[in-house]
């Protein structure tokens, strides 16, 4: 019985399952497991083999104990309260059993403080009519930047970096759900300080990042506004960096057994771009009786036809 129970636990390593219904599983096959202690007592008691049998009697009384333990913990999402010896061994080993319910909410206050922090890292507020999406490029010059940048947001706590505060379990349920990797970078961050600028030697327009504007760093520049080359947008409107998010960089995908296996990525840049009319066109085209079509309202027109 106990080489069947060994077998089948060992064929659990070759499926990619999350470590939750693995801990199920296990807690499945424990309880056949016990069926088969409850049955060996009953037949040394019943041959009266007192000291085997009162022997196998503690045993099943062990397992039975910590099998209910696990199955309210795994299959409730709770801890029981005749738990008495799990804050005892926590104490002993200097380790804590956080339950899902204390996991879920450390998760939600961390991406709580992330929103905040990230409502007061932008460049001002615009409005919606004026912020069009900006494609961004990244040479390896300034992936080289973006990266050391982004290390050293991290490393002063500026930038978190903890998988939203998924664990293992979390990241695999993630990957099963969306089947793409989970980013080290959370998501929805901002940069401190990021600013537009225009490059006439290289004849493009630069974004700059870092912790503050000393120590900024050229880190990606704007290839289209829209659907718009970004030298048209440029003679025609000034614009402005509205908004940065950082993506990619280190990231997770599910391993076996239940763990998972860390992989590098290149980071990206999300940006958004605001836009007004060149003070000189719009003068002009007052005079000529021309007015200057909105690039958002362009865009929209784009995309019908």
């Amino acid at each position: 019985m106990f080489s069947l129970l060994d077998m089948i636990n060992g064929s659990l390593g070759y499926f990619n399952l999350s470590v939750k219904i693995k801990n199920r599983i296990y807690v499945g096959l424990a309880f056949f497991g016990d069926l088969y202690l409850i049955y060996v007592t009953f037949m040394l008691l019943k041959n009266q083999s007192w000291l085997r049998g009162f022997l196998y009697f503690l045993a099943v009384v062990g397992v039975t104990y910590y099998l209910y333990l696990n199955a309210v913990y795994y299959f409730l999402g709770k801890t029981s309260r005749f738990d008495f010896l799990s804050p005892w061994l926590s104490k002993l080993t200097g380790t804590t059993r956080e339950t899902p319910e204390e996991k879920e909410r450390q998760r939600l206050e961390k991406l709580a403080a992330l929103q905040k922090q990230a409502m007061g890292a932008s460049n001002g507020l615009f409005t919606g009519e004026d912020v069009i999406q900006a494609e961004v490029e990244i040479d390896s010059r300034e992936q080289e930047n973006l990266r050391k940048v982004v290390d050293h947001l991290v490393a002063e706590g500026v930038l978190l970096a903890d998988y939203n505060g998924l664990d293992d379990d979390g990241i695999i349920t993630q990957y099963q759900e969306t089947g793409q990797p989970v980013d080290a970078l959370n998501v929805g961050q901002q940069p401190p300080y990021f600013e537009l600028v225009h490059d006439p030697l290289g004849h493009r327009l630069e974004i700059y990042m870092g912790l503050n504007q000393m120590e900024k760093r050229p880190v990606g520049h704007i290839k289209r506004v829209g659907l718009t080359d970004v030298h048209t947008a440029h003679d025609q409107f000034d614009l402005y960096l509205a908004s940065l998010y950082v993506t990619g960089g280190p990231r997770k995908i599910p391993g076996r057994r239940g763990s998972t296996i860390l992989t590098d990525g290149d980071f990206g840049l999300v940006a958004q771009v605001a836009y007004r009319d060149r003070q000189g066109q719009t003068d002009s085209s007052t005079t000529t009786g021309a007015p200057t079509q909105p690039l958002g309202a362009r865009e929209r027109a784009r995309r019908r036809h």
